[in-house]
């Protein structure tokens, strides 16, 4: 037998207990799918069953039979999630019972739309009964996902029909539409056991991508990794288990007793968990109450069972036949992907009342009647791919990058990747750094940063600019973004970065009317005393000079500082520079006493003005003398 084909695909079963369902699948297969010694015993399945089937195309497809009594629907429902078609298995002899009822509205629930209603046991009746069970199963299943599903009567006791049976579900296959290859495989875990010799082994129906032999594989919710030492799907050993099918994945690196049924197996950091789901709920018609605000009710999906809070987003109450929008409140993450369907249940008395999709998997908590929120999640159920690229982004206001986008969005990578691109051309998102950010979330951005530094330049007018990490701080904007978001200001023209320090291009450095009158007496005070200035922490706090004004007034020539606290005014500094200077030229050399003389000033301000000027390069010390330098 070839590998599986990239069309593989999952059919059911489900009906009542004892209407043979696993001795169909044994007929059908020649496999029994009771595995189990107390199944065997009892002849009642109770957990799931597993078989193949070999079409006459070629094409082999995997089986999973259910349980049918009502005490085994929590297994059931681990079964039915992956399915792509079902043969929903009804005795003659009995007609419809309540778990034919109950699976049907499961079934119709999951909209698996494709399928089969086999009559079972047909050796049992008389033609004319047959025919009044067929008439009894057109209304059951009449306003269902099988109202238009073949009916076909069968015996797997003489065999009779069976070929038939092929033949219509050869026929409802083909109309089946394969389940997409998102390039994120999930598998959810139905059973979890060790073989001797081999290890740790999970089983489960493989969605949403491939598994290669030898990956690294991460169990969520748990985080737990393992690496992938062999495959097997429709029992043969593959090296790349594709979706659509039954698989087995033996794994190293962990024990079977740390997997158990409704844990996932994916690629690592692809899949999301998460406490609180939205979606959009329909309640059966058949139900027996409404369901209201803050019930708790069983959470069905995939193979796992979780308890949760149900929160009424618009309306206080679903009535039976109702649809409304919800939000899941869950004791246990939930691992799911948007687009997912489920199933919920009340508990006691024990009864399946509802399902629904999966709008968004990592939501904010949300008030109810919250108009934005409900336009919001009704927009989400239809999207095409650029309204659900659009929807996530806003949700995020400094972007997710591509691989967190392919978590959250039922996309395949590459109509994500094109749906970017397209995306990106319009100016509809901006890829900043690695993260995707929609057009207002960018200009958001963008106007945070021009924002933070017209508030700088207020505080600090005399600052050339902000220094760049002070920026990025206050803004409050993850690094890669801020240095993308910074380049294309600069490269804009409106902003200007240098020396570390960024500045809008159209700040000038200036002083108030404030600081102008305290910088005009501060230097009418050092002009009193040109040579002999006061001492200069004396100065500014008698004029409220800032450090900051002072390093202004230095860097506009206005004043010079030669030492922690001796400041000259530059018209002082300059006559002394030129007097200084003359005295050189005419006697070569110059000493503090002669320095002190010329300037009539005292040592303690002609010493740190020589030493300066030494500084400077203007003046060379030569023992205790000055020279001019050449």
């Amino acid at each position: 037998m070839s590998p599986p084909s990239a069309n593989s695909f999952i059919l059911g079963t489900a009906g009542h207990i004892d209407h043979g369902k696993s001795t169909l699948v044994k007929a059908l297969t020649g496999i029994d799918p009771d595995r189990l010694e107390e199944e065997r015993r009892r002849g009642m399945t109770i957990d799931l069953g597993f078989a193949y089937l070999d079409l006459a195309g070629g094409q082999r497809v995997a089986i999973v039979d259910v349980p049918g009594h009502q005490r085994f629907l929590k297994n059931m429902l681990a079964g039915v999630h992956g399915m792509d078609a079902v043969m929903l298995v009804i005795a003659a002899d009995e007609g419809p019972m309540p778990q034919t009822r109950e699976h049907l509205a499961i079934i119709d629930l999951l909209r698996i739309e494709h399928g089969v209603v086999v009559l079972t046991k047909n050796d049992l009746v008389e033609p004319a009964w047959l025919e009044i069970v067929r008439d009894e199963v057109i209304g059951v299943v009449r306003g269902t996902a099988l109202e238009s599903a073949p009916i076909v009567p069968v015996s797997s006791t003489t065999g009779a029909g069976l070929d038939e049976l092929r033949g219509a579900l050869e026929r409802v296959l083909a109309r089946a539409t394969p389940r997409p290859d998102l390039g994120r495989p999930r598998l959810p875990v139905d059973r979890s056991f060790a073989i001797s010799g081999f290890g740790t082994v999970v089983t489960g129906t493989l969605v949403g991508g491939s598994l290669t032999a030898g990956s690294e594989v991460t169990v969520s919710p748990s985080g737990a990794r393992a690496r992938i030492r062999g495959l097997q799907q429709h029992n043969q050993e593959v090296q790349v288990a594709r979706p659509g099918t039954r698989t087995a994945v033996n794994l190293s690196g962990l024990e079977h007793r740390q997997l158990h049924r409704g844990d996932v197996l994916g690629l690592p950091r692809s899949l999301l968990s998460s406490r609180r789901l939205d979606a959009r709920l329909s309640v059966l018609p058949q139900a027996a109450s409404a369901l209201r605000h803050r019930q708790r009710l069983l959470l069905y999906h995939g193979t796992a069972e979780h308890m949760v809070e149900l929160s009424l987003l618009d309306r206080d109450e679903l009535r039976p036949g109702d649809d409304g929008l919800v939000q899941l409140f869950a004791a246990n993450p939930v691992v799911a992907l948007d687009g997912d369907r489920f199933i919920l249940r009340v508990a006691s008395p024990a009864e399946t009342v509802a399902g629904g999709i999966i709008l968004d998997v990592v939501p904010q908590r949300h008030r109810r009647r919250d108009a934005t929120v409900l336009a919001n999640l009704s927009a989400r159920q239809d999207a095409d791919a650029a309204t659900a690229v659009g929807l996530e982004l806003a949700k995020h206001p400094t972007g997710l990058t591509q691989p967190q986008l392919a978590a959250r969005l039922a996309l395949p990578m590459d109509q994500l990747a094109g749906t970017l691109s397209s995306l990106a051309d319009h100016q509809a998102v901006h890829l900043a750094g690695n993260h995707w950010l929609n057009r207002s979330s960018w200009e958001a951005i963008v106007e945070r940063i021009i924002a933070a530094l017209r508030a700088y330049h207020r505080a600090q007018p005399l600052r050339r600019g902000m220094p760049r990490e002070e920026l990025r701080s206050r803004s409050a904007i993850p690094a890669a973004i801020f240095a993308d978001a910074l380049a294309g200001l600069v490269d804009g023209g409106t902003l200007a970065e240098h020396g570390g320090e960024v500045a809008l291009t159209s700040h000038r450095q200036g002083l108030t009317p404030e600081q102008e009158a305290a910088a005009g007496a501060f230097l009418a005070e050092l002009e009193l005393q040109p040579f002999n200035p006061p001492a200069l922490s004396d100065l500014m706090r008698r004029h409220q000079v800032t450090p900051t004004l002072l390093q202004y007034l230095i860097a506009e020539r206005r004043a010079v500082r030669v030492n922690d606290d001796t400041v000259f005014a530059r018209s002082a500094y300059d006559e002394a520079v030129g007097r200084l200077r003359s005295h050189l030229s005419e006697h070569q050399t110059l000493t503090v006493a002669a320095a002190r003389d010329v300037l009539g000033s005292s040592r303690r301000y002609v010493l740190p003005l020589l030493e300066w000027l030494d500084a400077q390069k203007i003046t060379r010390r030569v023992g205790d003398d000055r020279i001019l330098r050449d």
